[in-house]
């Protein structure tokens, strides 16, 4: 698991994973990335879809940002098909779906059908202020929990690919 402050760079950080592990390993899930022109990354085909769609009125509000129903279903789905893979990696799991909305029935269908898996390798994103929360909703424990505390550089994220290396072997 994956926390830390907002804008610090974790998305950043888990996509610097994913492109250095893709060649060694089948990964899926999302990865939500953007500044102005926030978007999803599906991490099994590599195809994005932005936040906003054109001319899309049906979506979910958050701060300032409105996520269109075609990218909820788009990211769902992007987590739906990551059941299959290595390394499932999400990000970011928040406020949302701490409230039961957006990613939160697909997520937790994910993680009930690889709850005994051990062969699978979870790297979750989690928004610091719900992370009580979530873990409690999913009833989840922590592994492993990974506090970025600055901005994530080199070290941090060789460090990160060891440690999913090692759990993988």
């Amino acid at each position: 698991m994956l926390s830390g402050p907002i804008k610090i760079g974790k998305s950043t950080l888990l996509e610097k994973i994913y492109l250095g592990l893709k060649d060694e390993f089948s990964i899926g899930g999302v990865i939500t990335l953007g500044q102005k022109e926030r978007k999803f990354l599906n991490l099994k085909n590599g195809e994005e879809r932005h936040f906003k769609e054109e001319n899309e009125q049906k979506g979910i509000t958050i701060g300032d940002y409105f996520i269109a129903e075609k990218a909820i279903e788009f990211a769902s789905e992007a987590i739906k098909d990551s059941q299959d893979k290595e390394i499932i990696i999400i990000d970011e799991i928040g406020i949302l779906e701490s409230e039961k909305k957006c990613l939160y029935e697909p997520i937790r269908e994910l993680l009930n059908s690889i709850k005994n898996t051990e062969e699978k390798f979870m790297l979750l994103c989690v928004r610091e202020r719900v992370l009580p929360q979530i873990l409690a909703l999913f009833e989840m424990k922590i592994d492993d929990l990974w506090r970025i505390n600055n901005q994530p550089d080199e070290e941090i994220l060789n460090q990160l690919k060891r440690f999913i290396i090692s759990a993988k072997l």
